[in-house]
This record gives structure tokens, C-alpha cells and sequence, in this order.
């Protein structure tokens, strides 16, 4: 498929800018919805075309969904912190409802929602990851990202019901370089920084974001209306991502547990503190929520009829600890 107007929300983020890059590179004509003071670095010597707005703002998104035949919405608030639940909310939930109302106006062809496996749940079993299915279990958290996330997909689930064409992917934890850095590195980063190494008690479904961009572009060209497909990767413990990578950087550390008691007290010292001085505390109550639990997903549905192919974590490590890595982020 070629030369088609795609529109991509949330471009100049880090998934958003992996997106738009391998769109363009594909010989697409992009547009993007972006606000005045968005830092456009991720997407230096593109050619794009710019519709200047918020989310939040109907006309905005309506001028920016004109004339496009596919839109990807992968704008999102993603902050784990009580003090922005109102904003994480207009984002996450309104600015989706706006998307899909300029989707349905404008008669796109398809429209891909972003999502993530916050929307899915959090399993109670590490042994049992949770898939499509799963019943949406943290209603009652106070885990607002979740929430809006999943609150966002009811909104494209429901107008896909009516007529919308429309699929969600659901990515995990996404790690890959993102400007001058590598995001999801400062796990391993760690490892270099001290002979002790502290670590939670759960777990993550970690994915390169190269992977969640095949299966994202995969979804919007062959994934079934109203569908939405989980692009986790490798369910992997917090204590074996920091042994993998002292594993592949050959360093001897001396591990230990951050069990739930501890960050519990955390956060119950420093929210307070932080809402106050109004900077995001280390440990928020919704850190200490998810540190000890394992959120694991199953990606089969994806893998069968998407063909997505997510990497092992193992790679993903020895591609971010290569000596080009390590010197740049020694700078």
C-alpha cells in the first residue's frame, strides 16, 4: 500500500515518532496533529504535513482528520501520579471520543487506536497472562492511566459496534532508543551505577518498539474490525531484567528485594510531600501498586493472525549494552 493520507496523533511522542518515521519511509503521505509548543526533534528532516491543535480541541482534530484515509491515535497522558488524573482524563478519554466522532464525520477508511495493556487488567497469577478476554479488573484501583486507557477503548470499541471501522492494539512496556536515549534503558543502566542492586517484586511483558510498530501497521492494514490485539513481548520478572543485564555487561551484583511494605510506606510519605511541593514523588501510590504485581499478557492472537513477530528481551538488552550504547549514555 502506498501513497496513502494517513493522520497520526501523538507523532511527535515515542511510539507516535517510530510510527510516523516508518510511515513516510513507506512512501505515505503524513499528517500530524501536534501543539504549538510539542518538541518536533523525534521528527527532524521528515516531510510532514502539521495541523497545530490539542486533542481535547473538537475543531482541532476535526481539521486535522480532514482528508485523510487512515488515522492512527496514539496520543496519550501517560503519567503515573494522582495530580494529573483530571488532564490524564481530558487526554486519554475526550481526546479519544473526539477522534473517533472526526473518524465517523469524515468517513476515514480505518482508524487504528493505540491503547496499551493497562486497559486490559492486571492477572493475579503470573503463571496466567492475561489475554483479549480478560474482564477489566481495576475499576476500583484509583490506577487512573489504566482506567482512562480503558475507558478510551470503550469509546472505539462502541462506535466499531455502530459502523466505525476501527482496531486497537494493546502494546506492553515498550523499550527502544527514543532521541539521544534509550527509553526503558535506566533498568539496565542501573546495573553499571551500583554494586547493589534493589528491584521490585513484579513483573512486565517488555517489547522493542521496531515490534510493536510491525504489529501496529499489521493491525491497521489486515487486523478485523472491532478487534483489539495484545503486542506484548517477553513476560519477564524485574529481578531477571537486572540479571540479564549484569549477565551481558559481566558484572557481579548482589540483588535485593523491594517487597511491597517498603514502597507502600514510600508512597505513603512522599505523595503528600509531593502534591504539596507539587513534583512527581518517586514512589507514587500508583508505583507501589503495580511494582508487585506481574503484568503478563499473551500475544497469540496477534502472533496467529497479525504474524507478529515480538523479539526476546535478551535481544533487546544486548542491543541497547553495545559499546555505541554504553558510550553514548556514559556522555
Amino acid at each position: 500500500m502506498y501513497n496513502l493520507k494517513v493522520l497520526v496523533t501523538g507523532a511527535t511522542g515515542f511510539l507516535g515518532s517510530h510510527l510516523t518515521r516508518r510511515l513516510i519511509r513507506a512512501g505515505h503521505e503524513v499528517t500530524i496533529l501536534r501543539r504549538p509548543t510539542s518538541d518536533i526533534s523525534p521528527l527532524d528532516a521528515l516531510s510532514l504535513h502539521h495541523v497545530i491543535g490539542d486533542i481535547t480541541e473538537v475543531e482541532a482534530v476535526n481539521r486535522a482528520v480532514e482528508g485523510n484515509n487512515y488515522v492512527i491515535h496514539a496520543a496519550a497522558h501517560i503519567a503515573y501520579w494522582r495530580n494529573h488524573r483530571a488532564i490524564q482524563t481530558r487526554i486519554n478519554v475526550e481526546g479519544t471520543r473526539n477522534v473517533v466522532n472526526a473518524c465517523k464525520q469524515r468517513g476515514v477508511k480505518r482508524l487504528l487506536h493505540v491503547s496499551s495493556v493497562a486497559a486490559i487488567g492486571i492477572p493475579a497469577q503470573a503463571d496466567c497472562p492475561a489475554d483479549e478476554t480478560f474482564s477489566f479488573n481495576l475499576g476500583q484501583s484509583k490506577l487512573n492511566y489504566h482506567i482512562s486507557k480503558y475507558l478510551a477503548e470503550q469509546e472505539v470499541l462502541k462506535e466499531a459496534q455502530n459502523g466505525l471501522d476501527a482496531v486497537v492494539v494493546n502494546p506492553g512496556s515498550i523499550f527502544g532508543p527514543f532521541i539521544n536515549r534509550f527509553r526503558g534503558g535506566e533498568m539496565i543502566d542501573k546495573i553499571r551505577r551500583s554494586k547493589i542492586v534493589p528491584y521490585f517484586l513484579g513483573g512486565i511483558c517488555a517489547v522493542h518498539v521496531d515490534d510493536v510498530v510491525d504489529g501496529s501497521l499489521k493491525a491497521l492494514w489486515h487486523g478485523r474490525k472491532g478487534e483489539r490485539y495484545i503486542l506484548g513481548g517477553e513476560n519477564i520478572l524485574f529481578r531477571r531484567i537486572a540479571e540479564l543485564a549484569a549477565q551481558y555487561l559481566k558484572l557481579k551484583r548482589v540483588f535485593v528485594p523491594v517487597p511491597s511494605l517498603v514502597t507502600g510506606l514510600a508512597a505513603g510519605i512522599s505523595e503528600p510531600i509531593g502534591v504539596l511541593a507539587e513534583i512527581r514523588p518517586r514512589i507514587t501510590y500508583e508505583v507501589h501498586y503495580c511494582a508487585s504485581r506481574c503484568h503478563f499478557y499473551d500475544s497469540t492472537k496477534a502472533i496467529k493472525e497479525l504474524h507478529y513477530k515480538p523479539r526476546a528481551f535478551a535481544d533487546i538488552v544486548k542491543a541497547y549494552i553495545t559499546p555505541q550504547a554504553l558510550c553514548k549514555n556514559s556522555e
